[in-house]
């Protein structure tokens, strides 16, 4: 949904937004390259079926794919600038479709060269060793033949890259639905005014308010409005489900699971004990339900109430004072990343802060080659809002590091690596934080609010999702039935499990939580999130105590992009994906704030 704030989009103060120029000046220049790009395209296609002629031909290859990929990834980043802070931008929707279509249409022109890299065998790795222009490239060659058994043909590649975009269509419509069309009857507090209730996935508009017949009513409104769309949304989520099962067979893969994370050469145990160990820990949890029950003075706690405010006074930060502590807290890692960081928030306007009328809830990290990042938010002053910059420049300072270091072909990192990033430095400014006031009750409070806010999000609520993915997927690849009543008895099960007897639940409206996330339709991408957040704390962890080469060991983890698996990426950051050590060191961490609530409740 978008912002309600009065400001219009021209009155924001420059320094609030971010510099669009610095991507394209005018939307003729914009224009001038879609057309030049278009016009290269057939460029692309000429090396069909010759790139066994030479390691140098595969060199040529390789340089001029890249060049195209990312020229055409900066033409689309460019009018989805435009449509996140202005919604109504009609027009920019519409370069937006014309940049997607180009992609597609890259795709299917590209979609023979792995197929005829594959067909070469170990002649490419013969090619990497005595090619100089090809030595960068062994980690890719490597695990393109990793995959052959799961690429096809070069015509069914090519069939397959003109299906990405009509199959982004289950994407699409869910997120119209729920950001546009989706209404919520207002909420009402407790003198009887009437408050709008807006899409925000989750916390929704008002369901963090001090008042708790707004909170409640906000919420029952908020779910109320998902329910009464559920079999739209949940054919909607069966067509992606069956599109996402089409996929993992079309290539060969035992199950959809398996088509996310072996590609990246992960092993499955990384979810499974990601699971295991989470459902393990859930007791951690439910001691925090009743320390907050506590804490607000409450005889049960409710769905609406996980949300509520245990500070008795918000805490003012304006923009200015949370980069300013920010850049502190991450010092540890050295005057390169945080003189980055300073010019990132602020003469590069890599951020977009201001929370105009017509921008889009939430916030996001952009990035594109031959340009640095960008992120969007709209910021309110607030520790949440302090937290949620941190969280976004993250994910741009890993873009700017790993672009900065690696060829384009390895600039991408899994979403695992880029969720580790972003939760790193929150955990490094929370951390500062407690440290900064630790005899500040309310300061405390609020920054606990926060914090369990955020673990809440990656620690509870996405390891539950994850599992009701598995549970779906499981069915759908066993050809058993789906429907929203499926879903709904799942997602219930499953999250009265995590509130325990500690938390009074109203089972029909949480049964809707699996309708409002955006998230499942990247199969399985909960579990990442929480992946991150576990490898975030413990690599802060090493950073925090001092280890010798720690933070260097980070550094170089950023700036590897995808040069290495992922489970060699974190070995060198200290972090072993396949045991459940990280994920109980950030039970720890989550178990830490439950004790200061605890004695904070008395």
């Amino acid at each position: 949904m978008t912002n309600t704030t009065t400001l219009l989009r021209k009155d924001a103060p420059v320094e609030s937004t971010w510099d669009a120029a610095s991507v394209f000046p005018s939307w003729d220049a914009w224009q001038a390259e879609f057309e030049a790009l278009q016009a290269d395209l057939p460029s692309l296609t000429a090396f069909a079926g010759r790139l066994g002629e030479g390691p140098a031909k595969v060199a040529t290859w390789l340089e001029a794919s890249s060049a195209f990929r990312r020229r055409a990834l900066r033409l689309q980043l460019y009018p989805y600038m435009h449509t996140v802070v202005d919604t109504d931008d009609v027009a920019a929707k519409g370069k937006l479709g014309q940049a997607s279509g180009l992609m597609g249409q890259f795709s299917a022109a590209t979609a023979f060269a792995e197929p005829e890299l594959m067909e070469l065998g170990d002649t490419l790795r013969e090619w990497a060793q005595r090619e100089p222009g090809l030595a960068v490239y062994a980690h890719y060659f490597d695990d393109l033949l990793r995959q052959k058994a799961h690429r096809r043909s070069g015509e069914v590649e090519e069939i397959l890259g003109m299906l990405s975009d009509p199959f982004r269509t289950a994407f699409q419509t869910f997120s119209e639905l729920t950001n546009s069309d989706l209404k919520f009857a207002d909420a009402v507090d407790s003198q009887g005014a009437a408050h709008p209730v807006r899409q925000t996935t989750l916390p929704p508009t008002g369901i963090q308010d001090s008042d708790r017949t707004r909170r409640r009513t906000a919420w029952e409104s908020f779910s109320d409005g998902h329910i009464a769309m559920q079999n739209t949304l949940a054919s909607n989520y069966i067509g992606h489900v069956k599109q996402s099962v089409f996929n993992a067979r079309v290539r060969g893969y035992d199950s959809v699971l398996a088509s996310m994370l072996e590609p990246f050469n992960t092993p499955l145990s990384v979810f499974h004990t990601l699971l295991k160990t989470f459902q393990q820990h859930l007791p951690v949890w439910h001691r925090y339900w009743e320390a907050k029950r506590r804490i607000l003075g409450v005889e049960t706690i409710h769905p609406y109430d996980i949300w509520a405010p245990m500070a008795t006074e918000p805490v003012q930060v304006d923009y200015r004072q949370a980069v300013a502590w920010l850049i502190e807290s991450l010092r540890p890692l050295g005057q390169e990343y945080t003189d980055v960081l300073a010019r990132a928030c602020g003469e590069e306007r890599w951020v977009d802060w201001a929370p105009n009328a017509g921008k889009r809830q939430g916030a996001q990290s952009l990035r594109a080659k031959n340009v640095h990042p960008f992120l969007w938010l709209s910021y309110q002053s607030d520790l949440p809002s302090a937290s949620f910059l941190a969280h976004e420049l993250g994910h741009s300072m890993h873009s700017h590091f790993s672009d900065s270091n690696q060829p384009e072909l390895y600039s991408d990192y899994s979403m695992t690596a880029a969720e580790t990033a972003s939760n790193f430095n929150q955990a490094l400014l929370r951390a500062y934080l407690l440290a900064e006031k630790p005899n500040d009750a309310n300061f405390q409070l609020a920054l606990i609010d926060e914090a369990m806010i955020t673990f809440h999000r990656y620690f509870f609520i996405m390891p539950t999702l994850a599992r009701f993915e598995l549970a779906v997927y499981t069915q759908a690849e066993k050809s058993q039935p789906l429907t929203a009543h499926f879903f709904n008895d799942l997602c219930a099960d499953l999250f009265a499990e995590g509130y325990g007897d500690a938390l009074n639940d109203d089972r029909t409206r949480t049964a809707s939580t699996w309708s409002q996330f955006l998230h499942l339709y990247m199969p399985y991408y909960t579990f990442q999130y929480s992946v991150g957040i576990s490898a975030a704390h413990a690599i802060a962890e090493g950073i925090q105590a001092g280890v010798d080469g720690a933070a260097e060991r980070y550094r170089q983890f950023l700036s590897a992009g995808s040069s290495l698996y992922p489970k060699e990426l974190f070995a060198m950051a200290g972090v072993d994906l396949t045991s459940p050590a990280p994920v109980e060191k950030t039970f720890g961490v989550l178990a830490g704030m439950v004790e200061r609530l605890e004695r904070l409740a008395g």
